[in-house]
């Protein structure tokens, strides 16, 4: 399926202000998420430090933030979250591509260690209600979990959640060599 017409323009770095410069120094070349963002300079500018900081800052080891991120994307269907974790994840060679897409299946949790599996059905716990069930809880606490892991978690999967819905809402264009979700 064609993907629709982007709702907004991605606007060009000639295009933006100084706010929408300084939050995006760190993206460059800009993604067309970026380039959306900058309609906003301002919420572009409070939010980037945020998201820098949970997509890299955070105490979940790069693996285990990118099996999150990727589960999110799957879960909610966004094609270009998934496409750009998936590309980074690959190059950075924290996973292999049939663990990624097995991502975008019913969870096998006998195919991830116990860690993992337990990180893919906390996520899919907070896709579906809102909350960390017991099991994922107690499997997450099992591994070392403390309570600041499981604050960087839930901001983690709340931040990709939230930047999936803006994606899909403005109908963001997938940049070039994006693989699609597996179906």
């Amino acid at each position: 399926m064609a993907q629709q017409p982007p709702r907004a323009p991605p606007l060009e770095p000639a295009d933006w202000n100084d706010d929408a410069r300084a939050a995006l120094e760190r993206w460059m070349p800009p993604m067309n998420f970026h380039k959306t963002m900058a309609h906003n300079p301002r919420t572009l500018r409070e939010w980037i430090g945020f998201g820098n900081h949970i997509l890299f800052d955070n105490l979940l080891i790069p693996r285990e933030r990118e099996l999150v991120i990727l589960r999110v994307a799957a879960n909610i269907g966004s094609a270009y979250e998934w496409g750009a974790h998936r590309r980074f994840t690959l190059a950075e060679g924290w996973m292999t591509a049939d663990e990624i897409d097995r991502l975008a299946f019913a969870l096998d949790a006998a195919a991830w260690s116990p860690r993992e599996a337990a990180l893919i059905a906390a996520t899919d716990d907070l896709h579906a209600d809102s909350a960390i069930g017991d099991a994922a809880w107690a499997g997450l606490s099992a591994s070392g979990f403390t309570p600041a892991h499981f604050i960087d978690l839930i901001y983690l999967i709340g931040e990709f959640k939230m930047v999936g819905m803006f994606l899909k809402s403005f109908r963001v264009a997938l940049e070039d060599g994006f693989a699609p979700l597996p179906r």
